[in-house]
């Protein structure tokens, strides 16, 4: 039994003013590189990698290589932990401001413990390439000794050809095979002429076999890398990974170095010098590496590298202390592991679980899996009444209201407005925003008694289709933790995906739909223009926009369908939707949906511009369901005569801003952003906001640009009007595909094209192969469906494209496919890498039947940090003490999650920690002194608001033998 004793403690901090945010780290050299590395700052990637490589920062500059995320590590462990073998992250590297990142908070995977340090060459002698240098540290905290794997690389290029791609040219060994007996690697652009094309770049691997640390594998770092070899050729050909075999004695560390060398962008004239700078540079760091400022422990522990160093007076390698993970347990007993919405409205229905504990199970979950250094990172705000909100759902079920999504948690994609969280966009420029409202939408899932529970990351202003780069933590894909989760709604899928929630609402302008649907088997649909309420919603395009849900299931999305279509009188190109849409969402589920169907098929839609075939070759195999459900599969588009392969666009686009109107008519609706404080007045201010990820940012001379001219209302009714003549082509265009020119009911795509590559890139390049509809163009609506899995196990989707308004049509016929294929597993599948929750419960009892073991907690006063510092990157803390009385054989002083300091509505970016000593005893104690230390992070362009920041923290005193 557990028998606990709790106190509470205030804290209280105080500041002046708030600085100007920013994120991510550039570290630029001599030689006019500029190096994005992945650091703890926002968006929080946090592997150490290079995201990208520049000629200057921010998005305009170009790019001098073509790396897409390289330079991080995957390790594995032979006691086969949780993210064996996935990229590592969480390491807290800060950056010094200068040229070096340093781990400030070890990852522990499976008992190694794991530190990186890099660090740039800013000034870089003439002739001597660019490069920079990473050490990987791992300490051995087990009794035994113990064997790992180390890959270190990641993707230099994509694409099997083009300026995109990069490919083995070179090794030491004087050929372009990689092997043992190689102390560096070289990889480069195709050159194209006098054009400019990026840079070649070299991998210093360490000293040859036949020394007993030589790297002992060369992987595909895209998948399986550790027994996958190296593609030599084509577009897994850009996916490097130099793996090395390292056994750690017990209590000991031992560290794996590289070198990665950058050359200059370069045109077919200039390559080869260029070529020889980085191979020389190379050579000279593999035989003599650079090893400036490492401790002589650090340098005796490299592991890759025969270094004559004296190691007898070396010392160890001072330990950096891993956090504490959350407890894998879950205080609910249901679980709720891809669980449908009809699975938990049966079983509350039927008085076997309450919405409080599908809450509370959910709640734990996204404790256990999406924070912390592990975490998927889908949340960007959990709402703190979530578990209040299901209270109130369950004393409506009792009181006989058998609403569908009564008590049914949903999470929120936070662009929309919610008038109890904050609104970001996905950005720092929003942080702390409190709409007075709830976005249409939203409103209408709490009036069906659905638990908002909380805000879904995003890509920041939903403007990225490859990442989903939130500032408060990137999104991490469910399937593969390593991976992207695709575009700007990463965080409504992965939360969907994961059981974090039951399902989401998320947005699309061309992609964020579907790619994110795509990459985490989930049921989605564009809609018709107008379908759903865009009231309330943060905008990229005007128009363009859609809002909507992701699910499980199709019967699902009919019952979140039921709640949020229709007409609102705030938007006006919803006046259709009552009349058009289905009264009832799930009469269209029919079995014999697709029965007579003509499905078009575009040849030319199902190729990989990467040159893979796995993906492709999946999905094609998926269309049998169709054909099976009655369907037949028309080949359509230029291919059998047709004139296009896409609808026509009317022949004059209407002139006007579409993004400035967008914003202009939001800032209209929401007085409280000036109200709060809020400098937001039209566009510019928003795209050329210096709170942005860096990566991402505008020169600060955008601000200077006058605004575009508001649409007129003559200019409104013209993009209303062509918009409807679009989808007046596109019906023309359905009616007339084919050989036989009799039309077809609906188009079938992939969803996507080739396997999505890792988390760590970016750069505006494209970590997938995407196959977007023509649907966003037009106004048409998509509904997205899963359909199993590819060949490496990510998951796959069909897409049905049909005429405007046909959207119960193309739901229905995405029903009869699920029903089929799901029959075979090749629907809707569940990732394994987020398994379900032993339920653990505890309760207070007495000893001996009589008298309760003794504990008692005394707390000191409250803790006081004083001022923060604006504009300065650091760690503030607080002391206090605390007495501990207890009479049981053992005792454990824990702190609940200390969350985020709080000056009223606006929170710190950063988590309160919390650091107890000690916190156990094995045995009695009276008025044991306890130390507490409450540590808060600032990092220096942290937004701050002026005012007192405080936390109630409360403390737990607990037993298991009393």
């Amino acid at each position: 039994m557990r028998s606990p004793a709790i106190a509470a403690g205030a804290l209280l901090a105080a500041l002046a003013l708030a600085p100007p945010a920013a994120a991510f780290n550039y570290v630029s050299d001599s030689n006019g590189t500029w190096w994005g590395v992945q650091d703890v700052a926002p968006p929080r990637v946090d592997t150490g990698s290079i995201r990208a490589t520049q000629v200057g920062p921010g998005q305009s500059p170009a790019y001098s290589t073509t790396i897409n995320g390289y330079g991080g590590i995957k390790v594995k462990v032979p006691s086969s932990p949780r993210f064996n073998g996935e990229l590592m992250r969480g390491f807290g590297l800060t950056y010094d401001g200068d040229a070096g990142f340093k781990t400030t908070q070890a990852v522990d995977l499976g008992g190694i413990e794991i530190a990186r340090a890099v660090r740039i060459e800013r000034a870089p002698a003439a002739g001597v390439a660019s490069w920079g240098r990473w050490l990987d540290t791992f300490t051995n905290t087990t009794a035994a000794p113990v064997t790992i794997k180390v890959a270190f690389g990641g993707q230099s290029g994509y694409s099997a050809s083009g300026s995109n791609s990069s490919a083995l040219v070179n090794t030491s060994s004087g050929d372009a095979a990689v092997s043992a007996a190689d102390t560096w690697a070289e990889v480069a652009t195709p050159l194209s002429g006098t054009t400019l094309v990026g840079g070649p770049q070299a991998t210093v691997i360490g000293t040859p076999a036949p020394f007993g640390g030589a790297m002992t594998f060369t992987g595909n770092w895209l998948y399986d890398t550790f027994d996958n070899p190296l593609a030599t050729s084509g577009h897994e050909g850009n996916f490097q990974a130099y793996v090395n075999t390292v056994t750690i004695p017990a209590g000991a560390s031992k560290s794996v170095l590289h070198f990665i060398v950058l050359g200059q962008r370069v045109t077919a004239a200039g390559s080869d010098a260029e070529r020889l700078k980085v191979e020389t540079t190379a050579g000279t760091l593999a035989a003599r590496p650079d090893l400036t400022g490492l401790m002589p422990a650090e340098v005796c522990s490299i592991d890759n590298f025969s270094i004559a160093a004296g190691c007898a007076s070396a010392g160890s390698i001072p330990r950096i202390a891993a956090p504490a993970k959350p407890k894998p347990v879950s205080s609910s007993g249901y679980d709720v592991v891809d669980k449908t919405i009809q699975q938990l409205r049966a079983d509350m229905e039927s008085g076997l679980t309450t919405s409080q504990a599908i809450t509370q199970a959910y709640l734990d979950r996204i404790r256990v899996y999406d924070q912390g250094q592990f975490g998927l990172n889908s949340y960007e705000v959990v709402a703190s009444d979530a578990l209040e909100q299901a209270k109130a759902a369950d004393a409506k079920r009792k009181a006989s209201d058998r609403s569908p999504l009564l008590g049914i948690p949903i999470a929120i994609k936070n662009l929309y407005d919610t008038k109890d969280m904050p609104t970001t966009n996905g950005s720092l420029t929003f942080a702390g925003f409190r709409p007075k409202k709830d976005a249409f939408q939203v409103a209408r899932l709490r009036d069906a008694g659905a638990v908002i529970i909380g805000k879904a990351a995003l890509e920041e202003y939903a403007t990225s289709g490859n990442y989903s780069n939130d500032p408060w933590g990137q999104v991490w894909n469910a399937f593969q933790p390593s991976k992207s989760a695709i575009a700007s709604s990463g965080g409504s899928a992965t939360a969907t995906a994961a059981s974090f929630a039951a399902a989401a609402l998320g947005s699309q302008t061309g992609d964020s739909l579907y790619g994110p649907a795509s990459g985490a088997s989930l049921v989605t649909l564009r809609g018709t223009d107008g379908l759903e309420s865009g009231t309330g919603i943060m905008p990229l395009s005007w128009l363009t926009d859609f809002g909507g849900a992701m699910a499980r299931s199709v019967p699902d999305l009919a019952d979140i369908l039921n709640a949020v279509t229709g007409t609102d009188p705030e938007d006006p190109a919803t006046a259709p939707a009552d009349a058009e849409r289905p009264a009832d969402w799930r009469s269209v589920l029919e079995p014999d949906a697709l029965e007579g169907k003509r499905i078009g098929y575009i040849p030319s839609t199902w190729e990989d511009p990467f040159g893979t075939t796995g993906t492709v070759a999946a999905s094609k195999a998926a269309l049998k369901y169709l054909t099976d459900a009655g369907a037949t599969i028309v080949e359509v588009g230029t291919t059998v005569g047709d004139a296009t392969n896409a609808p026509v666009a009317p022949a004059t686009n209407p002139t006007g801003n579409t993004s400035q109107e967008g914003w202009m008519q939001y800032i209209d609706a929401h007085p409280e952003l000036a109200e709060q404080g809020f400098q937001i007045r039209n566009a510019v201010d928003v795209s050329c906001s210096q709170k942005k990820v860096w990566y991402v940012r505008a020169d600060p001379s955008a601000c200077a640009v006058a605004p575009a001219p508001r649409m007129t209302a003559d200019e409104i009714a013209a993009r209303r009007a062509w918009r409807t003549d679009y989808k007046a082509n596109a019906k023309a265009w359905f009616d007339t595909l084919g050989a036989d020119d009799k039309g077809v009911d609906a188009v079938v795509y992939p969803g996507l094209l080739s396997d999505i590559s890792l988390n760590d890139g970016g750069g505006g390049k494209a970590s997938f192969g995407r196959r977007d509809t023509p649907g966003a163009a037009s106004g048409i609506p998509t509904v997205v469906f899963p359909a199993g899995y590819n060949d490496h196990g990510q998951p796959i989707n069909l897409q049905l494209l049909g005429r405007a308004w046909d959207d119960g049509e193309l739901v229905g016929m995405a029903y009869a496919y699920e029903r089929l294929a799901g029959k075979d597993g090749k629907g809707h599948v569940a990732p394994t890498t987020v398994p379900a929750l032993p339920y653990e419960s505890s309760a207070t009892g007495t000893a001996g039947g009589a008298v309760p073991a003794t504990l008692a907690l005394t707390l000191g006063a409250p803790a006081t940090f004083g001022a923060f510092t604006p504009g300065l990157d650091a760690e503030y803390s607080a002391d206090t003490a605390a007495k501990v009385i207890s009479t049981a054989g053992d005792a454990m002083l824990s702190v609940s999650d200390p969350g985020h300091l709080a000056n009223g509505a606006f929170i710190l970016p950063e988590p309160l920690r919390v650091d107890i000593a000690p916190a156990s005893w094995t045995g009695p104690v009276a008025n044991a002194p306890v130390a507490i230390r409450f540590r808060q992070h600032i990092g220096q362009t942290d937004a701050l608001r002026t005012g007192t920041y405080s936390r109630t923290v409360t403390f737990t005193l607990s037993t298991t033998s009393p």
